[in-house]
């Protein structure tokens, strides 16, 4: 059995398709959850969650939603699951197309997590932080220039904070999905072979792993999921 610390998990993208996924097993888990949103309300309630309005696009914005957390209790578990995708050539790719996948890929999760890690070190008891990149982080291809270079980027920055954080017993691990099966994936790839595919409940079960005591000793990591 997976034994969850207790506390607060906020949640990136959790009415994505993977942060739904990952709101569920928490949720079914008895966790406290709380989704960042920029439209708060527009998805159906679900007990055990809490959606606040924040831009992870607007520093300020994270502030608030930092102090809002800290402000129902301890804050001692993130995952950021938010993100985008752009493809296109690295010699042909605009800046503006550089610029939008690096602020989602890269510059948003680097606030939550930043807060995160803010809130646990005032709280000094610790605290488990997921941050989404993809197997896009290492294994490359072609025309995807702009989104592995942004998840390259966020897969180094979960190594560094997890290097500078260990000694706070706050872990830092990044989870690198393959090509998820979602209905978006289904919708733009639809001849695709699916059967390499992974669900987003099974990239949910490691990521809730992470988030667990089990896991306390794992910072750093960088788990191939699919």
């Amino acid at each position: 059995m997976v034994v969850q610390r207790s506390g607060i998990t906020v949640v990136g993208g959790g009415a994505g398709a993977l942060g739904s996924a990952v709101v569920s097993r928490l949720v079914a888990r008895g966790r406290q959850v709380v989704v960042p949103t920029r439209h708060p309300g527009r998805s159906a309630p679900v007990s055990g969650v809490t959606e606040i309005e924040c831009d992870l696009d607007d520093v300020a914005s994270v502030e608030r939603l930092r102090i809002a957390v800290d402000a129902m209790g301890q804050w001692n578990g993130m995952v950021s699951a938010s993100g985008g995708y752009a493809g296109g050539r690295a010699n042909e790719i605009d800046d503006a197309a550089i610029e939008t996948q690096l602020a989602a890929n890269l510059l948003a999760p680097w606030r939550l997590a930043r807060a995160a890690a803010s809130s646990m070190l005032t709280h000094g008891e610790g605290g488990r932080i997921v941050i989404v990149a993809s197997r896009a982080a290492v294994d490359v291809a072609r025309g995807q220039a702009a989104y592995q270079v942004s998840k390259a980027a966020v897969l180094r920055l979960a190594q560094v904070m997890a290097a500078e954080l260990q000694a706070h017993a706050i872990t830092v691990n990044a989870v690198l999905p393959g090509t998820m099966d979602t209905a978006a994936n289904r919708e733009e790839m639809p001849k695709a072979n699916r059967a390499t595919w992974v669900s987003t409940d099974s990239v949910a079960a490691v990521i809730e792993w992470l988030l667990s005591e089990e896991a306390a000793a794992v910072t750093g990591a960088a788990i191939p999921a699919g």
